[in-house]
């Protein structure tokens, strides 16, 4: 099997060195130029021309931010042109479930397949290949990548048509966001209460409210340094498409609206570009920091 790879950022990387794992030859391409050939197993190619990036390959993996970046590669950059009828391009970008069933239709009507397959998880899982994939699309195309899905992550869900896969990606990234408010206010209050952050999160995770990403996000809130690992502005944009979807469904979240709220005035701060853990140091700043009184 011949492999293409489309997206070399924060996530691309790791993911692609892991999917080297199983030994197929793999050629990657990257909208920017990188340097990256050093850093790869020797079986990855980093190229420059994105034609010969997905020329005559099997299955095309696609990896970037959202999905003005996924049709700027496609067709912007035309590497849907430059591929063989019949090639798998699987999109592992989180985009919304309109715009799935759309890019389905747009690639699989010039003969070519689409598999959605969206990842829960950010940099440090993907550099630990623990990963989880939510898979939309036909069964055996699904079937024909499970093996190069287990070498990114510790469970892949094949979870239906299209559309399904990035409509549980939301799913999940809205009750993140929600997470991650909750932890900037439970922290502003606990500091106004006249805690430290290290007393208040110890306490937590003493609690049954506890989470993983909690945990991941620990040393980030004590230091009060957010370097990026899932900005702010992608889970931003993630909360926006679950609520656009959910709006399309006929199902509320007001507290996931209310959260997004407090993140668009976050990013207009200048958080954005900052992990979303950032969040604390912006509900700190909008409070007050500690009660001096």
């Amino acid at each position: 099997m011949k492999l293409g790879w489309l997206g070399l950022g924060n996530m691309g990387v790791p993911m692609v060195r892991n999917v080297a794992r199983v030994g197929y030859p793999i050629t990657a391409f990257n909208r920017t130029v990188k340097s990256l050939g050093q850093d790869m197993p020797e079986h990855v190619t980093v190229v420059s021309d994105v034609h010969e990036a997905v020329a005559d390959q099997d299955v095309v993996f696609v990896m970037v931010s959202d999905m003005a970046a996924v049709e700027s590669l496609l067709f912007g950059f035309g590497a849907a042109d430059s591929m063989e009828r019949g090639t798998l391009v699987v999109n592992m970008s989180t985009i919304g479930v309109d715009e799935s069933r759309q890019l389905a239709d747009r690639l699989t009507g010039t003969g070519l397949r689409y598999l959605e397959a969206p990842v829960l998880g950010s940099v440090k899982p993907a550099m630990d290949a623990t990963l989880v994939v939510l898979a939309g699309g036909q069964a055996d195309d699904f079937a024909q990548v499970e093996p190069l899905l287990a070498a990114l992550g510790r469970k892949s869900f094949y979870l239906g048509g299209i559309g399904q896969g990035a409509a549980m990606k939301l799913l999940v990234n809205a009750f993140l966001g929600i997470v991650m408010e909750m932890l900037a206010e439970t922290v502003a209050y606990g500091e106004r209460s006249g805690f430290a952050r290290e007393t208040v999160l110890d306490v937590l995770a003493s609690s049954a409210v506890w989470a993983p990403v909690l945990s991941a996000k620990r040393q980030l809130v004590v230091t009060d340094d957010y370097p990026v690992q899932f900005a702010l502005k992608h889970l931003l944009k993630d909360m926006q498409l679950a609520l656009r979807q959910a709006e399309a469904v006929g199902a509320q979240l007001p507290i996931a609206s209310a959260a997004a709220s407090v993140m668009r005035d976050a990013v207009a701060s200048g958080f954005g570009d900052l992990d979303m853990a950032s969040l604390v140091a912006f509900r700190a700043a909008q409070t007050g920091g500690v009660d001096q009184a």
